[in-house]
This record gives structure tokens, sequence and C-alpha cells, in this order.
């Protein structure tokens, strides 16, 4: 792929509004972008390249990184940073396929569009309800590490669901008044700020001291039980991959982050400086905390170094977990908003239509993530288990076949056609099975391609396997809480 774009043609031909299936143009060779800045309410094409880096790192920073340090224990130090190694670099293909992909086929807003363009319609609604309900559980996430976060500095002033019912109300607020990406932007700096800041004060003071904050009292030598290598069962172990994966693994958004980006030729640029911090950041972070704290780490890992520097990161951190819940609320609610008004003239109309879809796209968003991180017991696992099933799709599996796509098909950029519905599935793979004699760089592609989709197989079925189990011994050990449970989850 290379780095100019022709600007693409903005007509609104051959869209089929009722099912989100786009059939031929009229027009062959030629598609229209989703977004125009041209006589437009709203300019969804504003994201600065800064910005789009700043959105990446905020995508990919938040939850996963705090629970990645807990992973070199159970993987080992060695396997586990190889590991996570192997898996930043997957997700960084993914990555760069995901924001890439729009440059040749220009009308495609998220990875259900790009499901419909490998294998039709039914993909389309599958894997775009996976992805919807996926980035709707992180956002209860966000609002539920929130809750933990406000617990910790109040010292369990208030019910639990108290504190997530106003994280709820500040994502719904916050993402309902920034319409655009570009204005979302802006509130990542602050988060990603905040929680960059907290993880390194608590790597720091983890440093600073001389015996874990969690190790029993005394003048006896304790035992770190630092692990250079594994010892620990397959459930385990998957368990670990599958929340290294859930770390970096906000690939499938970036179709999202590159579709308004004022030049989304420089997509490139982003992934490489956004992804490039994260990965650093995290494998600093972890070596060090885990390193100095050995089994006696918290999860998440800003308790790690006492009560006292558990309560000053969680305050620095706080923005960063409240942006979380907004980001993720906002590109989910922005998903459904962009299915029901693509191609309609209030996509970027300050019509009350535009306005009654898009507040009631980012309610619904926000009361679902509050629904269910109260209605289900054991939220953190659960969130695993939708993580095992469903990420290694948006990560793994359809990027995956993406390369393969393109390999056999080798749009031109800016005028991909779109065939989808006119040449098989089988048949594009055959073809793209057939590419290792075009030379070195296909023949890596397509040993790249197959090794991603058998990876986010893998993960699948290890990943839920490992989940189940953990679910099953929480029940058993009675750790599983009530219904809205106003329980103090920060300790």
């Amino acid at each position: 792929m290379t780095d100019k774009i022709d600007k693409p043609p903005t007509d609104h031909d051959g869209q089929d509004l009722n099912n989100g299936h786009f059939q031929d143009l009229e027009k062959p060779g030629q598609q229209q972008d989703l977004f125009t800045s041209e006589d437009a309410d709203v300019n969804f094409r504003s994201v600065s390249w800064q910005g789009a880096a700043i959105l990446i790192v905020k995508f990919q920073i938040g939850l996963g990184v705090l629970s990645v340090p807990d992973t070199l224990h159970t993987l080992g130090f060695f396997p586990g940073l190889l590991c996570f190694i192997i898996i930043s670099l997957m997700t960084t293909v993914a990555g760069y396929v995901c924001g890439n992909a729009r440059q040749y086929y220009p009308h495609m807003h998220n990875i259900g569009d790009a499901a419909d363009l490998l294998f039709g319609t039914w993909a389309n609604q599958f894997v775009g309800l996976a992805y919807y309900i996926y980035l709707a559980l992180v956002s209860g996430a966000g609002m539920l590490t929130t809750s933990v976060a406000l617990n910790a500095l109040s010292d369990h002033g208030a019910c639990t669901m108290v504190f997530v019912g106003v994280t709820c109300a500040a994502a719904f607020i916050l993402g309902t008044g920034f319409r655009s990406l570009e204005r979302v932007s802006w509130l990542s700096w602050i988060g990603v700020a905040g929680i960059i800041i907290a993880i390194w004060v608590v790597a720091i003071a983890c440093l600073a001291q001389g015996r874990p904050a969690a190790a029993p009292a005394g003048p006896d030598p304790i035992d770190k039980n630092i692990r250079a290598f594994p010892d620990t069962t397959f459930p385990e172990a998957m368990s670990a991959i599958a929340n290294q994966l859930f770390a970096v693994g906000a690939s499938g958004t970036f179709f999202s982050v590159s579709a308004e980006m004022e030049r989304p030729e420089l997509f490139t640029r982003c992934l490489a400086l956004g992804q490039g911090f994260i990965v650093a950041t995290v494998i600093a972070i972890s070596s060090i905390v885990y390193g100095k704290v050995g089994q006696y780490l918290a999860s998440p890992a800003l308790g790690s170094a006492g009560p006292l520097i558990k309560k000053i990161s969680y305050g620095i951190a706080l923005p960063g977990l409240i942006v979380t819940a907004v980001v993720y609320s906002h590109i989910a609610a922005k998903y459904c908003f962009v299915r029901l008004l693509r191609g309609t003239p209030h996509l970027q109309s300050n019509t009350p239509t535009h306005w009654t879809v898009w507040a009631g796209s980012m309610a619904v968003t926000a009361v679902f993530g509050f629904v269910i991180v109260g209605v289900v017991p054991f939220f953190d696992n659960f969130l695993s288990l939708v993580g095992a099933l469903v990420n290694p799709i948006f990560t793994n599996i359809v990027p995956g076949f993406m390369i393969l796509f393109f390999l056999a098909k080798r749009p031109e950029r800016g005028v991909g056609v779109y065939d989808g519905a006119s040449t098989s599935a089988p048949d594009w793979m055959l073809r793209a099975f057939g590419a290792y004699r075009n030379g070195w760089k296909e023949a890596v592609a397509l040993g790249v391609a197959c090794f991603m989709i058998l990876a986010g197989g893998l993960i699948i079925v290890g990943g839920t396997y490992a989940t189940v189990i953990t679910i099953q011994m929480s029940y058993a050990s009675g750790e599983v809480s009530g219904v809205f449970s106003c329980a103090d989850n920060s300790s």
C-alpha cells in the first residue's frame, strides 16, 4: 500500500439501504466515500493524523494494560514477553490492514462492512452485531473500572452501582455532545496522559520499595516466585493469552478512525506512532512491576504498590478511565448511527432525525453497558468470555481473510470494485493461495494471513474453554456477587 490516494467520488449510486449490503456501482471501478466534507452540517472527516494517533493509543490503553503484568507470572517472564510481542505484531498487521482498507474500498466504515466485502450480507450481520456488543461491553467495563477507582478514593463512600451510574451518565453526556471523533480525540489526550502517568507512578513506587506492599510483614525473606518459564495449566495459560490480546486488541476500531481522518493516507504513520508507543510502554511497565513485585501483584496493577500509591494512582487515572467509557460508548453508538442513516441526507445534517438517532444510539449503548455490569454477577469473567469468543474475529480472523482477499483481487487504490456478490469466497480464496507464485512478498503475506487466522481460531477455542473453567471455579468458591451489588470492588 502506498501513501498517495486520489479523492474518491461522493455519489450514492448503487447502495441498498435496507440491509446495508453494497451492490456494484453504476460506474464500474468507482465507489463513493461514506462521509463528505462538502455542504455538510457535521464534518466527520476532520481528525488530524496526530488526533488519529492518540485515538489509537486510547483505544489500546486503558483496561487491558493493567492486567498484562499478571500474565507474565502465569506464562513465565520470557514466554509471556515473547507471546505479547507476537500478539502485538499480529494486531499491528491487523491495524494496518483495517486502517488502510478504506483507501481501496472507501465505502467501508467498520469491520462489519469488511465482512460484507469478504463473505456477503450474512457476515455483515453476524460480525457487525458481535462488534457492537463487544464495544458496548468494553464501555461497561470502563464504567466498572471507574467505580473501582471511585471506591478506592472514597473508601467505598457509596454503593458501587451509584458510581457505575455516574460514569454511565458522564459517558452518555460527553459522547452525545461530541459527534465526531475529532472532538473525542481532545478527550483522548487527557485520558492517555492520566493513565500513562498513573501506571508510571506505580512502577516507580514499586522500584522504590524494598519489599512488595502485599508481602507478609516482618524481617523474614520473601519469595517473589518470579518465573522465568511457565508453571501453569492450559486453561490459565490460554486465559493469560486472551488477556494479552485484549490489551492490544482494538484493531477493529481502526476502520472508524480512518473513516474520520482528514488525510486517511497518513494512517500508517499514526499506527506506527500509536502502536509503537503502546507496545513499548506495556513491555516496560509490565517488566518493572513484575520484576519488583512478583507473585504479590494486584489486579488491576494499580494496587501493587500499597494503599497510598493505589489511591494516588487511581486519582490520576480516573479521567482516563472515564474517557475509556466515553470513547467505547461513542464508537459503538457511531456504528448504529451510521448503519441506520448511511446514504441518507440525515447522516451529516442537523435534522431532528439525525439528532434522534444519534442520541438514541448513545443512550441505548450506555444503558446496555450499565445493565450488563449490574446484571451479570461475574462481569470480569464474562468480559473475558466475550473477548475470547469475538475479539480474535476482529484482530485475527477478518484481517487475515482481508489479506487473502487483497492477494486475490489486487485492487487499485481508490478505485477498488466491490464485486463480492459476483465472486464467491471459495473462488478468491483459491486465487489467494496461489499468490505465492508472484514473489516472496506475496508468499510472506500469505503465510502471515494463515498464521493470523489459525492463531485466532486457537484463541477462540482455548480462551473460551479457559474462561468457562474460571467461571465454574468462581461459582464453586463463592466469589460470585449478587445482581446490582453495592459491595466494594476495590479491595
